[in-house]
């Protein structure tokens, strides 16, 4: 494994649990494998989330936060044949409007996430 990708994002934790599943938190300077916009991906092969180095805080929330809902859909077989989102195309329009949605939510709410916080203990 290249050295930089080994690099975790500095203000989060290592690891994140999506699931049964303990996913790693990575910087990544590479290209992904789609060139298309990609700030981040998750790698249920690898339960990794790797998100793109210098973003700017609210790209690299909203990317962590789409990531984290990939690993979701993937980890509650939502993009398994026959299911809502078995297509690329359903699970990345799906995933990137319930997460834009969120962030707005979130960013325009800030007693929001301390409120949650506070009441899933």
């Amino acid at each position: 494994m290249i050295k930089e990708k080994q690099k975790k994002v500095s203000d989060l934790e290592k690891k994140i649990k999506i699931g049964y599943q303990d996913v790693s938190v990575e910087r990544d300077t590479t290209t992904f494998q789609k060139q298309s916009d990609a700030y981040g991906e998750y790698d249920h092969r690898k339960n990794t989330i790797s998100i793109q180095e210098g973003l700017p805080p609210l790209d690299e929330a909203n990317t962590l936060l789409h990531e984290i809902m990939h690993g979701v859909a993937y980890i509650n077989s939502l993009t398994q044949t026959g299911e809502p989102l078995d297509t690329e195309n359903k699970e990345e329009m799906v995933i990137n409007t319930l997460t834009n949605g969120l962030a707005q939510v979130f960013r325009d709410n800030k007693w929001l996430l301390p409120y949650f916080i506070k009441k899933f203990k």
